[in-house]
This record gives C-alpha cells, sequence and structure tokens, in this order.
C-alpha cells in the first residue's frame, strides 16, 4: 500500500477528506464503512508524514503562537513522545495490515521504531527521564499508556524487530510511569496499559497495583 492506493484520493484543489459513495444502510449515522475509516486513518497519517523528511524529524507540527503548547523547552520532549505516540495510534493499524508502507519517502514502521528507540536514549533531544520514586503523575504517564496500546496492536512490527537492549530500556522507562501514582480518573488505564504490555512480554511488573488499579477503575 502506499498513499496513491487508497480510494480518496486528493488533487491540489480537493485538499480535504471526503468520504465517496457512503453506506446509510450499514452505517446509518455516517455512512462510513471500513474501508472508509481505514482511508480518513491513511489521510490523517499522510497529513502527518508531510512533515517528516528523514528519521530524526520528530511529530511536531506548526502551533498558534502564545496558544500551543508547551511554552518553555524543558517540555519538548514531551511534546515530541505526544506526536510520537497519537500518530501511532493510527498508525499501528494500518502498519498491521501493510508493515511496508512509505510515506513521503519514509518507511513508517521504520520511522517508528527509530523514534521509539532514541525515547531511551539520553543523548537524543527526545529522551525522556524516567519517573523519579517521588514523582507524580504526569502527561508522560497518559503517553506511554498509549504507546503501550499500540505496541500491545501490532507487536509483530512495532516490538518484536527491537534489539533486546532497547526493549529494556523501554521498559525501565515506561514501567517507571506505568508502576506509579495516577490520577483517580481514566488515567487509571493508562497505568493498566503499560504494566498489561509488560506483563505479557515476560517482565517483572507491580502485579499488586495492576490488580488495585483494575479492580478499582
Amino acid at each position: 500500500m502506499n498513499a496513491s492506493s487508497f480510494s480518496q484520493e486528493k488533487s491540489k484543489d480537493d485538499e480535504v477528506f471526503q468520504i465517496k459513495n457512503p453506506d446509510y444502510q450499514l452505517s446509518p449515522k455516517t455512512g462510513m464503512t471500513k474501508q472508509h475509516w481505514k482511508d480518513a486513518a491513511l489521510y490523517l497519517l499522510e497529513g502527518a508524514f508531510s512533515y517528516i523528511h528523514t528519521l530524526d524529524d520528530p511529530m511536531k507540527f506548526p502551533k498558534q503562537p502564545g496558544k500551543s503548547y508547551p511554552h518553555d523547552e524543558a517540555r519538548v520532549p514531551t511534546e515530541k513522545l505526544e506526536g510520537l505516540c497519537r500518530t501511532l495510534f493510527v498508525a499501528s493499524p494500518i502498519l498491521k495490515e501493510d508493515p511496508n508502507l512509505v510515506l513521503n519517502t519514509i518507511n513508517v514502521a521504520n520511522y517508528y521504531r527509530y523514534q521509539i528507540s532514541k525515547l531511551t536514549d539520553p543523548k537524543s533531544s527526545s529522551y525522556i527521564v524516567p519517573r523519579a520514586k517521588d514523582g507524580g503523575a504526569n502527561q508522560n504517564l497518559v503517553e506511554f499508556g498509549a504507546l503501550a496500546l499500540s505496541l500491545l496492536v501490532n507487536t509483530e512490527v512495532l516490538w518484536d524487530p527491537l534489539t533486546k537492549q532497547e526493549k529494556d530500556d523501554l521498559a525501565r522507562v515506561m514501567l517507571s510511569y506505568g508502576d506509579g501514582p495516577t490520577v483517580d480518573s481514566n488515567w487509571k488505564f493508562f497505568n493498566i496499559f503499560v504494566l498489561s504490555f509488560f506483563k505479557e512480554q515476560g517482565y517483572q511488573v507491580n502485579e499488586k497495583l495492576l490488580v488495585e488499579y483494575l479492580e478499582n477503575r
């Protein structure tokens, strides 16, 4: 699959996604079939990758001055993490069907695996510092919950090809957030996603905390 193969082809004069041939019998509210949703997902991902020209380019997008966060440099790694994990929500199921997808000359699977490895590299500007033992819940927990879910959806493409060292480093950083405090709301699911994924991969996790969050969600 590539960008030219999906059914919602865009011309220079038609940049907005449109539903072609809706099926309101199958989907009375939107007319969208499974194929429409797949096309919409690829449309969004193609837009994101229009900003990506090398494997080192982070998922950072234009901002509204004075309105868009982050407002200080210390939060830029979290901004990059959010861009990576939110777009991976779209990419993960697409890559399950087409692990060789290329957008804007970039191999999409290679890009995400490379960027994931940079999250644990102290020399990288995308490096995420592990949660301190006395640290509270923060946005990194949210994004790592999202990342864990995408890894769970498409383990074969996004996780299995990583080296053991990359996997171990990622487990160490992600579990530092997952095995920790949360917000008494849907945030508990972010901890659950992280703990559940690494438990499935054979890592030692805080099962007592996992059960506690599951039972008190």
